[in-house]
């Protein structure tokens, strides 16, 4: 009796401690004991899986089958069997899956006639039938798709994300994935911030804002809400237009002074297309709308 009471208490203590190691430090448990159940899980099931979700092909294989034959003299049925073609469920293959700080990502090989866009279309059968949050789909390049699973809302809690350093990239927040959602005006220098009522667009152009203050580039706001949402800025704003005639004003004379730039890149580079956009957004003066040509 003893023995078994000592071998409870153990296997309490056990369970304990395994939910409090998860609870207060889910990475590291994750990483030792979650992930490698949950490849295991995935690997195993992953033809079942294909299976239900649409995901296989038929295929002509050559296999044995059991054939029945009746015997009329005697009634009983033989069983012999026959090596021939038959169709099977192919299932696509799928490469180990590698840990992430969410879940895990895998990735598939797709079988002829496949598109990224049908796994996609199956990405909510897939989180069901793996028991995670969500599943995402990505192509790296033709016939390989990558599925990225989510054990858990990445998003519920967010932790501090570090200001960029480099010159017009900022970090807005996170993904749906857990990876930080960088915007790069170098790279797409035009954005559009557009959506419903409470959708998080205020948010976004704070974020912007916030993060492009300390960079050495020259900020213009238009707040037609009566200057509720930038007036706090106005101090890092080299303008502010609150009202319908002070944003045709203003807009006048971003236009005089973009004329103005394109006139000097074209002295200073011939046939660069692109130069006005950086000698415009790239300006270190906080004053350049009294002084046009205060940088080239």
């Amino acid at each position: 009796m003893s023995d078994l009471l000592a071998t409870l208490t153990a296997l309490a203590a056990a369970a304990v401690g395994l939910w409090a190691w998860r609870r207060w430090h889910q990475p590291s448990f994750w990483f030792v004991l979650g992930y490698p159940l949950a490849a295991l899980t995935v690997r195993a099931g992953w033809r079942r899986v294909a299976l239900g979700c649409g995901l296989t092909k038929k295929r002509q294989r050559w296999w044995f089958t059991v054939v029945p034959r009746a015997i009329a003299s005697t009634g009983l049925v033989k069983v012999r069997r026959r090596f021939q073609r038959v169709a099977v469920d192919t299932k696509p293959f799928m490469w180990l899956p590698l840990p992430t700080r969410h879940g895990w990502r895998v990735t598939i090989h797709t079988l002829e006639g496949q598109t990224p866009g049908d796994y996609a279309d199956a990405a909510e059968r897939l989180a069901h039938s793996w028991g995670v949050h969500a599943v995402r789909a990505s192509s790296p390049r033709p016939g390989r798709v990558v599925l990225m699973a989510t054990m858990r809302d990445p998003l519920v809690k967010l932790d501090h994300l570090p200001a960029s350093a480099e010159l017009l990239k900022v970090t807005v927040g996170r993904l749906e994935n857990g990876q930080p959602w960088v915007i790069d005006f170098r790279t797409v220098p035009h954005w559009l911030n557009a959506g419903a009522t409470q959708s998080g667009k205020s948010n976004l152009a704070n974020a912007l804002l916030v993060g492009l203050a300390s960079q050495p580039v020259a900020l213009v706001g238009f707040d037609l809400k009566g200057g509720v949402e930038f007036t706090p800025y106005a101090p890092r704003l080299s303008a502010l237009a609150t009202s319908r005639a002070e944003s045709v004003t203003l807009l006048d004379d971003l236009v005089a002074l973009m004329v103005d730039r394109m006139g000097l890149c074209r002295q200073a580079a011939p046939a660069t297309s692109g130069s006005s956009r950086l000698a415009f957004g790239l300006c270190p003066s906080w004053s350049w709308l009294t002084s046009s040509r205060s940088c080239t």
